[in-house]
């Protein structure tokens, strides 16, 4: 049974008219689950009984389990258990510009970098769609505030997961659910170079971060296993026909590791 929570809005029109109902019966649903955030079907009290069974019948509305919340000033850690016992963590961070949210969008990550706590464990699978979306609504529920920025750059590749992250993207900037600014929206990438090229063709202006972290080969291979796949040179390429395509500001992500990366 599919979990409702991962429909984008066209997906669930394409339901209703599946089941001889109309399509506004989405924008309905949608403003139940992400304005008004019930937690059962039986709760859309303007929803026809018959549809409302049909929905219970079709759909799920589980949410994640929070196994843990650490805080510190303006710093919150979750670490939510997934349906089949995998764990995953997102982290909030408030800011004067708002409040962002650093979201997994897989279990564990095959891209190993050395300097990446996550990369220690292998990926296991991708995270579906809900289970993005969800970490957004409970994390909102829990701490009662909005979320106004968010980062694809906690467990896992993003590209590596392609089309669950963009379905993902598509549910919270859609103006009917979490209306999530595409400019707020971050994904960032170790460098997958074939999908740089295709999300060049994306329609949103989602921004896109590259994890850099070396000034050469030699070292961003030993920092990086990606690397050996795309080195720089294919990377700044990628980069450079995205920036002539859309015209759009890529952030590179360079943490400085004594010894490695950095002389001084």
């Amino acid at each position: 049974m599919k979990n409702i929570y991962g429909l984008t809005y066209e997906e669930l029109e394409q339901y209703f008219l599946q089941i001889s109902d109309k399509k506004f019966r989405a924008t309905q649903v949608y403003d139940w689950l992400y304005k008004k955030r019930v937690s059962s079907f039986l709760d859309m009290v303007n929803i026809k009984k018959e549809i409302k069974e049909q929905l219970e019948k079709d759909f799920t509305m589980k949410k994640l389990s929070i196994l843990k919340k650490e805080e510190d000033t303006l710093v919150f850690k979750y670490l939510f258990e997934l349906e089949d016992q995998n764990k995953i963590e997102a982290v909030l961070m408030q800011h004067d510009y708002g409040n962002s949210l650093c979201i997994s969008t897989q279990v564990g990550c095959n891209m190993g970098c050395s300097f990446c706590e996550s990369g220690r464990l292998k990926k296991r699978r991708n995270l579906e769609t809900y289970e993005m979306v969800l970490q957004i609504l409970m994390i909102e529920e829990d701490l009662h505030l909005k979320i106004t920025h968010i980062v694809l750059m906690g467990i896992g590749e993003p590209f590596d997961n392609y089309a669950n992250v963009l379905s993902f993207i598509d549910i919270v900037n859609c103006s009917k659910a979490m209306d999530i600014g595409s400019r707020h929206i971050t994904l960032s990438t170790s460098g997958i170079v074939p999908k740089i090229r295709e999300f060049s063709n994306y329609s949103k202006q989602v921004n896109l971060a590259i994890s850099l972290h070396a000034p050469n080969n030699e070292k961003r291979s030993k920092l990086m296993q990606v690397n050996r796949a795309y080195p720089i040179e294919e990377v700044i390429t990628a980069v450079k026909e995205y920036i002539e395509k859309n015209n759009r500001r890529v952030n590179f992500e360079y943490i400085m590791i004594k010894g490695d990366n950095v002389t001084k």
